[in-house]
């Protein structure tokens, strides 16, 4: 049986069922055709980003038994021990206005530490010492543009964004994981996350970064297949996205999943940076309503696959020009570390 799948744009609803074989290639060619005739307008500006950190930890024990994952540190290319979590902040404020906001989705028990670090008073010991103030002033800084807010059941991470919508209030935004971290390109003229900006910027619609894998790990990556956007290249490879399909089989992947330019064996996959408008609600709480889950929780990529497939709305994705780094598994954290490292 194919995967069923549910799209609520607006007012519009359309269920689909899609076979192994099927991608949907009328849907695709339909937004591509539309999208190709005018010029988009000036797209809504994006102030806010949403970072969910909620989750144990179980494979980060014993140390997330008091630690959680979120403060784990690293030592940053300027030399300061920070957080994983303030890393996360930063890479979403650099593609941010001075008003931007982040959103910090949690789980209970969890707001207290992580809110005392970016929020807690300074301890003498380190207010007087005049090297700490640039530190100091930046945490609070950050600490200024913070909202918690609480997913009570762990639902999935389609359900922690949809605990954000209130937050967003309509807005288009950012979606950065808690516990990945970025590094850039020597030749990239911005970050990963203004890279992902500047699709945005030029398109309206949303965007995700793309990275490439190996055939082998298809089976622990999210999928997407698009055509390489000519008119798209001025910051990278740019892609019209079809359809994604999450952790395929690699038999599944070689026979359906090929993208025209990426090398054999290898295929186009999430980086962890998402740009989304604020449709995505729309069909998050749809699929919550109708109990639409995939391995029993609300996901984010099943409601993105139905941006993707609509014909109203579509989204880019772009292979940025830098390397995402897992802090969440204990080998790719001391990876993420070494990556991190100062060069002197």
């Amino acid at each position: 049986m194919g995967l069923v799948t549910s799209s609520v744009i607006g007012a519009v609803m359309v269920d689909r069922t899609y076979g192994e074989s099927s991608l949907s290639s009328s849907v695709w060619l339909g937004w591509q055709s539309a999208a190709a005739e005018s010029p988009p307008p000036t797209p809504p500006p994006v102030r806010k980003a949403v970072i969910p950190i909620a989750g144990w930890g179980t494979r980060m024990f014993p140390v997330t038994k008091s630690v959680p994952k979120a403060l784990f540190p690293v030592v940053d290319k300027d030399g300061y021990c920070k957080p994983v979590l303030q890393l996360v902040i930063e890479e979403a404020l650099s593609a941010l206005p001075d008003d931007g906001e982040i959103c910090i989705v949690v789980q209970p028990g969890q707001q207290e530490p992580v809110e005392d670090y970016f929020k807690g008073e300074i301890r003498k010991a380190y207010s007087k010492k005049e090297a700490l103030q640039p530190l100091i002033k930046r945490l609070q800084d950050i600490g200024k543009r913070i909202t918690f807010v609480e997913q009570t059941n762990m639902d999935g991470f389609g359900d922690a964004i949809l605990c954000a919508k209130e937050f967003v209030n309509g807005e288009p935004f950012f979606v950065l994981l808690g516990d990945h971290i970025y590094t850039t390109d020597h030749s990239a003229k911005a970050t990963c996350a203004q890279q992902v900006l500047e699709v945005y910027s030029r398109t309206g619609k949303a965007v995700t970064a793309l990275d490439t894998c190996e055939e082998h790990t298809t089976g622990i990556n999210g999928i997407v297949v698009g055509a390489l956007d000519a008119d798209q290249l001025e910051e990278g490879d740019t892609y019209g996205l079809r359809t994604t399909v999450e952790k395929p089989t690699a038999e599944y992947a070689r026979e359906h999943l090929r993208v025209a330019g990426i090398p054999e064996g290898n295929y186009l996959c999430y980086f962890g940076i998402d740009l989304l408008t604020p449709e995505v609600f729309n069909v998050l709480q749809y699929n919550k309503d109708n109990n639409i889950r995939t391995k029993g929780e609300i996901q984010l990529r099943d409601a993105m696959k139905s941006v993707i497939e609509s014909p109203s709305e579509g989204m880019y994705g772009i292979r940025v020009k830098g390397n995402r780094h897992d802090t969440g598994i204990p080998r790719p954290y001391a990876a993420a570390i070494a990556a991190f490292a100062p060069s002197n």
